[in-house]
C-alpha cells in the first residue's frame, strides 16, 4: 500500500530541485527541451502514482464495507405504519436477493433443514400437516431466493371465492388459528418469540407477523389480502421495510376483492392504479404452496403444489380414495385438467352415470374422505379463534 503522506521518490527529487529551478528563472536561458520534458514526465508520475493509492484505498474500503441490515419493522400493534421505506425505490420481480443478513441466516447453521424437507409430499389429510408441509415449502422457496412468496391454504368453509360481508368474517374467524400456527411454523418453528395479529383494512385483510428472537428471522403473513389493500402505500412501503425477510401473501384468492397472482396483475383493471397491481403480482408470482379442493366436471379435485415439486391434480375416486390424474411443472389449465380426468375416466371404466351417482352423494353431505378432512380442521380451530382485533387503518 502507498500510503498518501509520505513522499516518493519523484516527489523528493522534484521539491529539491524546485528552488534552484526559481532562483535562476530571470537569469538562465531557457531549458534545453529535453529537461523541461523530464519533469513533466516526473510530474505526471507524481500524479499518477497519487491516483492509484486513491483508488486502492477505495476499493479495499468496499470490499469490507458492511451490508447494512434491513431497516427496522414498526411491531407497535402488529399494524402498518409509515416509514422512509416509503421513498425508496420499490423492488419489483420476484426479490430474489442473496448475501443479505436475513438470507445469510439460513447458511450460518442457524436453519439447517431437516431430512423431511427433502422428500415429496402427498396432499395432507388434517390442518396441522398441511401447515407444516407449507412451511417447509416456504422455507425451501426462501432457500432459493424468493423472498416474496404466495401460498394457497386449504380453509374451513371455503365454498365460495367471492367472500363478501359476513361470510368473509366468517372465513377469517374460522382460519386465523391455522394461519397463525402456519406463521410460527416457518424457519422451522425455531428462535419464535411471538405471533402478532391485526386487521388492516376495513374488511378481512389480516397482518400475521411472526416475531423472532433475531430481527433477521421475521416473517409477515397477510392472510386474505384483497387487490385494493396489496397497491396502498403503507402496504407498499412495508414490503419495502421488510428487505429481505420473508413476506407471503395467503389466499388471495378468497379475498372479497379477489385476484391471482397467475393473471399477473389483468385482476386489477377494476382498480384505478393497474401499473401497481401488475407489480404486486410480479413481486409474488412464485406460488411455493397450493392445497384447494373444489367439484370439478362431477368431481371433488384437488390441485396440490409444493416447492419445488410439480404441480399435481388428485380426484376422489368412486371409493372416496385421492388417486393422482397428472402432474404439469406449470400451473395447468382448465383443458389440461378435464383431459386427464377423461384419461383417467377411460383407463377405469367410468361412465357419466356413475360419476353423477358420487356427485349427488356429496351434495347431500355423505363425503366420508372430506368430511373427515373438515371435522379435522374444525376439531383444531374449535375454541382458539378467539375475537378478531378491532379494524384499524
Amino acid at each position: 500500500m502507498v500510503r498518501l503522506d509520505a513522499p516518493s521518490a519523484f516527489d523528493l527529487d522534484f521539491c529539491d530541485m524546485a528552488p534552484a529551478v526559481l532562483a535562476r528563472r530571470s537569469s538562465a536561458p531557457p531549458r534545453p527541451p529535453l529537461r523541461r520534458t523530464r519533469v513533466y514526465i516526473r510530474v505526471a508520475l507524481v500524479g499518477a502514482t497519487a491516483i492509484v493509492a486513491v483508488g486502492a484505498v477505495l476499493v479495499k474500503a468496499q470490499c469490507f464495507t458492511a451490508i447494512p441490515a434491513p431497516p427496522a419493522v414498526s411491531q407497535s400493534d402488529g399494524v402498518f405504519v409509515d416509514s422512509a421505506a416509503a421513498t425508496r425505490s420499490r423492488r419489483l420481480g420476484s426479490d430474489r436477493l442473496r448475501f443479505r443478513p436475513a438470507m445469510a441466516a439460513l447458511s450460518s447453521g442457524s436453519f439447517a433443514p431437516s431430512d423431511r424437507h427433502s422428500r415429496h409430499p402427498s396432499p395432507p389429510n388434517s390442518s396441522e400437516a398441511m401447515n407444516v408441509q407449507a412451511a417447509e415449502a416456504v422455507m425451501r422457496a426462501y432457500r432459493d431466493g424468493f423472498t416474496r412468496q404466495t401460498v394457497r391454504l386449504r380453509t374451513v368453509s371455503s365454498a365460495s371465492d367471492n367472500l363478501v360481508g359476513g361470510s368473509a368474517r366468517a372465513l377469517l374467524k374460522a382460519n386465523l388459528p391455522m394461519v397463525n400456527d402456519f406463521a410460527a411454523q416457518l424457519w422451522d418453528g425455531r428462535d419464535l418469540k411471538q405471533v402478532k395479529t391485526s386487521i388492516i383494512d376495513g374488511e378481512v385483510t389480516t397482518l400475521v407477523y411472526r416475531e423472532a428472537e433475531e430481527a433477521q428471522q421475521d416473517a409477515a403473513v397477510l392472510f386474505l389480502p384483497g387487490r385494493d389493500i396489496v397497491i396502498e402505500d403503507k402496504v407498499r412501503a412495508f414490503f419495502d421495510s421488510m428487505g429481505d425477510r420473508l413476506v407471503v401473501l395467503a389466499n388471495p384468492e378468497q379475498a372479497p376483492a379477489n385476484w391471482k397472482v397467475e393473471n399477473r396483475g389483468r385482476d386489477f383493471y377494476l382498480v384505478s392504479d393497474v401499473d401497481s397491481g401488475a407489480e404486486v403480482a410480479e413481486m409474488f408470482k412464485e406460488q411455493s404452496y397450493y392445497c384447494y379442493t373444489c367439484p370439478l366436471n362431477n368431481w371433488q379435485v384437488t390441485f396440490f403444489r409444493t416447492y419445488p415439486f410439480p404441480w399435481e391434480v388428485y380426484i376422489e375416486s368412486l371409493d372416496y380414495a385421492l388417486v393422482k390424474v397428472g402432474e404439469w411443472e406449470e400451473r395447468p389449465d382448465y383443458d389440461a385438467v378435464v383431459v386427464a380426468m377423461e384419461r383417467y375416466e377411460e383407463a377405469n371404466n367410468i361412465g357419466v352415470a356413475q360419476k353423477l351417482g358420487k356427485s349427488l352423494k356429496d351434495a347431500a353431505g355423505d363425503m366420508p374422505a372430506l368430511a373427515m378432512v373438515a371435522a379435522s380442521q374444525r376439531r383444531a380451530n374449535q375454541g382458539a379463534a378467539g375475537d378478531i382485533p378491532a379494524l384499524e387503518r
